[in-house]
């Protein structure tokens, strides 16, 4: 069964405000996880539902059809649920609705109305509604309906990344390396990109990954070269750090290897995880 998909200032710096995030993991694991366990009879269509979960998830699934629940596609009935679950709080459906808007999915297009929801579905702390804006604000998002200011998609990208976003994180690792807006710092560049490796369910998959970060600790950016601390990343990314490992193990010692690899098994075992295929996956 695939992941469910979805979709997945007034504009200057405000404060954040506290709302209903239904879903809070970047990767939508919650949200899959919930769509899985549902079954035909949980689908909502009528506005106004006890669970905004389930009142959610249905409005997704109407939007694009669903075979195993037995859901047809109504725009008009996944815009009513978006619409109610968002005037009663869920900051998740503002985004979808930005996403719609700009799309012109199942609504007319109206790029002003995108980028208000995108502002306030990110105000209210949706963490996707955030990587969002400031990777707009940085011309690099999906809408790129802002004007590019680094300063603005720097505050954002922080307010995600800081909220655990792996992809977020990484964005503003290579932000520092490169001082796009912003004075180079291979420090902050070395701490960022350490938070995209651990912030994710993935344990470092895709851009936030452990590669990345072995290659910070190879050449020292941002840190002290540490060698066998390159190493263990290396042997955390699987086959992708695979020459990785064999460039820089003619640098080290026996015992340094037996040590990276030591650390390696160590840290799979603590989070109940196993390197293969190129990927960490969980052992249970």
């Amino acid at each position: 069964m695939k992941k469910i998909a979805f979709f997945v200032a007034f504009f200057a710096f405000a404060s954040i405000v506290s709302a209903d995030v239904l879903f809070k993991d970047p990767e939508g694991f919650e949200l899959d996880k919930k769509y899985r366990s549902m079954e035909p009879s949980d689908i909502v269509r009528n506005a106004g539902a006890r669970d905004k979960e389930l009142e959610y998830i249905s409005a997704l699934l109407y939007l694009k059809g669903d075979e195993r629940l037995r859901v047809s596609k109504d725009c008009k009935v996944a815009v009513a649920l978006l619409n109610d679950v968002w005037n009663r709080g869920g900051a998740d459906a503002g985004y979808t609705l930005s996403t719609m808007y700009y799309k012109g999915e199942c609504v007319d297009k109206d790029v002003g109305e995108a980028k208000l929801l995108l502002v306030k579905s990110a105000r209210k702390g949706y963490l996707l509604a955030q990587r969002e804006l400031g990777r707009s604000y940085w011309g690099r998002g999906q809408l790129n309906a802002f004007p590019k200011n680094m300063e603005k998609a720097i505050f954002w990208l922080k307010m995600a990344g800081e909220s655990g976003d792996g992809i977020s994180s990484a964005n503003l690792s290579y932000i520092y390396l490169k001082g796009l807006g912003v004075k180079k710092d291979a420090e902050k560049s070395f701490a960022w990109r350490k938070r995209a490796a651990f912030s994710s369910d993935n344990y470092g998959g895709g851009i936030g990954g452990f590669l990345p970060l072995a290659e910070y600790y190879e050449k020292g950016i941002g840190t002290s070269s540490d060698l066998v601390q390159a190493y263990k990343y290396y042997d955390l990314s699987g086959t992708a750090g695979a020459k990785g490992k064999q460039r820089i193990a003619k640098e080290m010692t026996q015992e340094q290897i037996d040590e990276a690899l030591r650390q390696s098994k160590e840290w799979q075992k603590e989070h109940d995880v196993q390197v293969g295929g190129g990927f960490i996956r969980r052992t249970n």
